[in-house]
């Protein structure tokens, strides 16, 4: 059975998610699992099935990650080693990762979850763990008014009331900056990816205030006028627009329509517009994370 918000609950966004998995050469496609004294607490997690091990690779384990991975040559391979060995923050020869932030958590160890014993962060799933879930099962964040929660396959796996959540931050170091870090009301904290930059830049937003849900009535008369006219165009099937305030102060409007023929996938259609209801170009931050 399909996840569905409770009576009078708006669910405001939810996209694919799984814990994140390092890109430095020392942890690439690695993770671990951490107390605040930086001990391995993966036995401790009750429950949870066995995982992949997790160890930082010393100098020719890097290499050889780089010689796998480096499309660009021999001067990508070594860039790529001296940027890890000199802390990452210069050179970054994966397209789209941004710039080394912590280097105790990025490069010398990957913690995706930093809890002591009892803290919010030990209690979420260990389905979100791509090295522990069944292949083919997909794991879900779902942020409504009221609650942040884990669902897998359609089933709910975990909650928290949103009055748990301290802070969310786009975390950088990361393929297509889709990884963020939620940090709970105690303190503890989970690195999480999306599938998405998109997705990872609307979620932060909407967990920190930074981007805002709209309905119809919240919209200047230019606006509305726009929105009408783009509801009316669409065709059957299409999900109800949603409309989203951005941090420049832009509107968007999103919808899904169904895709057309066998085979053929959703698509989004949708438009960013000022307050007059004119077509707009978003501001850096507003869909995709901001690289300053």
């Amino acid at each position: 059975m399909n996840w569905q918000p409770q009576s009078g609950e708006e669910t405001l966004a939810r996209f694919p998610a799984s814990f994140a998995t390092g890109t430095a050469a020392s942890v690439d496609g690695r993770r671990s699992f951490r107390d605040r004294q930086r001990n391995d607490i993966e036995a401790e997690l009750p429950g949870w099935p066995e995982g992949d091990s997790f160890a930082v690779r010393r100098l020719p384990g890097r290499i050889g990650v780089r010689v796998r991975t480096a499309a660009s040559g021999v001067f990508a391979v070594a860039g790529g080693i001296l940027s890890d060995l000199l802390g990452g923050s210069t050179i970054n020869p994966e397209p789209g990762r941004g710039k080394l932030e912590e280097r105790e958590n990025e490069v010398e160890d990957f913690p995706v979850m930093w809890a002591d014993a009892g803290d919010i962060a030990r209690t979420l799933p260990w389905q979100l763990d791509p090295s522990r879930r069944p292949h083919g099962y997909v794991t879900e964040i779902v942020l409504t008014t009221r609650r942040l929660l884990v669902v897998g396959s359609g089933e709910d796996l975990w909650e928290t009331p949103r009055e748990n959540i301290a802070d969310a931050t786009v975390k950088r170091f990361s393929i297509g900056r889709r990884d963020f870090r939620i940090t709970f009301q105690d303190g503890s904290w989970a690195r999480l990816t999306t599938n998405a930059s998109h997705s990872t830049t609307e979620l932060v937003g909407l967990l920190t205030g930074s981007h805002r849900r709209l309905s119809e009535s919240e919209l200047s008369a230019g606006q509305r006028e726009r929105f009408a006219s783009f509801a009316a165009s669409l065709p059957a099937g299409a999900t109800r627009p949603v409309i989203t305030k951005l941090p420049s102060g832009l509107v968007r409007v999103e919808t899904t329509t169904p895709g057309h023929g066998r085979g053929a996938v959703s698509e989004s259609r949708g438009f960013v517009m000022d307050d007059a209801g004119q077509d707009a170009t978003p501001a850096p931050g507003d869909i995709e994370p901001s690289k300053a």
